[in-house]
């Protein structure tokens, strides 16, 4: 049996995260971080608002809102994709290399009776 970089998959046959991706999370992650700071200042606002500015406050925030929930949405759906493509991965590993996936196991669950026990 020659051993080649397909019989070690990468990070238990997840791909790395794309480099188009990070810069998706930071976005995400800063919008949402701004979000948060519009929704505080209008809640710390809310009470000096008049009923017009009260309905712009609001269509904007459901606007932001609105915003979130697809951004969510396609998070949401990209981890999915990667989760059913790691869980093939991994299938695929385990019937292409059982005796290995065996040994794998045994030894995890080794080192974590070992970790259970000295608590």
């Amino acid at each position: 049996m020659t051993a080649s970089a397909e019989s070690f998959p990468s990070r238990a046959g997840v791909a790395p995260v794309p480099p188009a991706m990070s810069p998706d999370m930071e976005r995400l992650s800063s919008d949402f971080r701004q979000f948060i700071a519009d929704c505080e200042a209008l809640l710390k606002n809310a009470q000096t608002l008049s009923n017009e500015g009260a309905a712009v406050a609001r269509a904007e925030l459901g606007r932001r809102m609105t915003d979130a929930r697809v951004k969510l949405g396609e998070l949401r759906s990209v981890a999915g994709e990667r989760a059913t493509h790691a869980r093939g991965a991994t299938e695929e590993y385990v019937r292409r290399e059982p005796l290995k996936s065996v040994l794998i196991a045994a030894a995890v669950g080794a080192v974590v009776a070992l970790v259970v026990a000295r608590r």
